[in-house]
């Protein structure tokens, strides 16, 4: 089952899927993409690792262009947990607080997923 409840209230703008399918069934969670750009801005760092996450979000590729594997999930977590909001560009404290939540639930799901050895998938719509 998707969880949605950060999308809610912004449909039709962007949305980020990050997800994993077993038995046809996709699980993860949908967010904005206001939350999301919000989570690797505070996340950026110059050195970032080849393979995660922010790579994508330097080169605008990978979840960008269509669906991306996670190949490397820990790096992604690692990525996730240095989340810093003295990075970000523009300050809404309302967005930094979601977006903190969501870095929690995308850690949780990683964990799961990562334990129970599924494919996780991202993708940018």
């Amino acid at each position: 089952m998707l969880d949605k409840r950060y999308y809610e209230g912004y449909e039709g703008e962007g949305e980020v899927k990050v997800w994993s399918e077993e038995n046809g069934n996709q699980d993860g969670i949908v967010i904005w993409i206001g939350f999301f750009d919000t989570i690797l801005e505070g996340c950026f760092s110059q050195e970032f690792q080849k393979n995660g996450i922010i790579e994508c979000y330097f080169n605008q590729d990978g979840f960008y262009d269509n669906r991306w594997e996670m190949k490397y999930p820990n790096i992604v977590l690692k990525e996730l947990k240095s989340f810093n909001e003295k990075l970000l560009y523009k300050i809404d404290e309302e967005i930094i607080k979601e977006s903190k939540e969501v870095i929690e639930q995308l850690i949780f799901f990683i964990n799961i997923a990562i334990k129970n050895e599924r494919i996780i998938y991202v993708e940018y719509n």
